[in-house]
């Protein structure tokens, strides 16, 4: 695939998505179909919601991995179903508030703490669930792992309020936001889809500056984020530069002072014997001396 059907595709997707539409492969239904024999499938889906998908991938073919993957040792893992999702979903999707009990960092029991909670989210790096919500007591967006909620309450509120903090959660994600753009190296101009798909997680704008055949990406991103921009920009190496965020350059060239002054430190003298002969380059440490301990000549 050429540079020109890559860029193709790329907007052709960004496309769909922003018109709604969703495309499936045939190893994607083939994939969901095997999830829906999973253990945990009747617990994270509703028994007529997953009886339709059933239905819906009953002519599809089996996706059976045992035949190509072998699988070893590993340590063991949790979950990714939590009893809490069934419930916050249901309080997020009707626009209800919630009474939330739960324990803090320091152990604290914090109780009766009234919230609107509005999206649920995991966590790859840790692994957890966490639910994003509104305090209106603080006028401040929350995050809460499920794993510290005791109890979540569904709390009916009027439908004024429920839109008066929706308009507040977005004036206040708005803000948290930042922008970032980011240039690709003409010479790295081929690999553009690689370098999308690793913040394929972004609202982005991709922009080609013909006079220096330079790809430019801004990345709208909350300001939480940049650390995981950072191990991006870490992991495409010189394909890509930060072409206009200061503090992000700065850490940038920390990083790669720390790297330079690690590898270039000075290597110890590695002792050099040669044979047949020739001189030996070791150091010699006191006299010779020979078995009876005398001097030798």
């Amino acid at each position: 695939m050429n540079l020109f059907e890559k860029m193709f595709n790329y907007q052709m997707m960004t496309r769909l998505n922003e018109t709604g539409l969703f495309t499936w492969t045939s190893q994607e239904r083939a994939w969901l179909r095997m999830m829906l024999n999973h253990p945990a499938a009747p617990e994270a889906l509703n028994p007529d919601t997953l009886h339709k998908m059933h239905d819906m991938l009953e002519a599809e073919q089996n996706l059976d991995l045992q035949d190509y993957l072998t699988e070893k040792a590993k340590s063991e893992e949790n979950s990714v179903f939590h009893p809490l999702l069934k419930p916050l979903r249901q309080i997020i999707l009707h626009q209800q508030g919630f009474r939330l009990t739960g324990r803090g960092r320091n152990r604290r029991i914090s109780q009766d703490q009234f919230g609107f909670p509005y999206k649920l989210e995991y966590s790859m790096v840790k692994k957890e669930w966490y639910v994003l919500w509104y305090a209106p007591h603080y006028g401040k967006l929350m995050s809460t792992k499920l794993h510290s909620i005791i109890a979540a309450e569904a709390q009916p509120i009027q439908p004024e309020l429920a839109s008066q903090y929706t308009a507040q959660i977005a004036i206040l994600t708005e803000n948290r936001k930042t922008t970032v753009t980011i240039e690709v190296l003409p010479e790295f101009n081929q690999e553009l889809s690689r370098i999308l798909y690793a913040f394929s997680c972004f609202e982005k704008q991709v922009e080609y500056v013909e006079a220096h055949q330079t790809y430019r990406i801004e990345l709208t991103i909350p300001r939480n984020e940049m650390d995981y921009v950072l191990s991006k920009m870490r992991f495409l190496g010189k394909r890509v530069r930060i072409a206009d965020h200061v503090a992000l350059r700065a850490r940038m060239s920390e990083t790669a002072a720390k790297v330079l002054a690690r590898y270039a430190e000075s290597e110890p003298e590695v002792q050099t014997e040669r044979t047949y002969g020739e001189v030996r380059n070791h150091p010699v440490e006191g006299p010779l001396t020979k078995a009876d301990g005398s001097d030798s000549a």
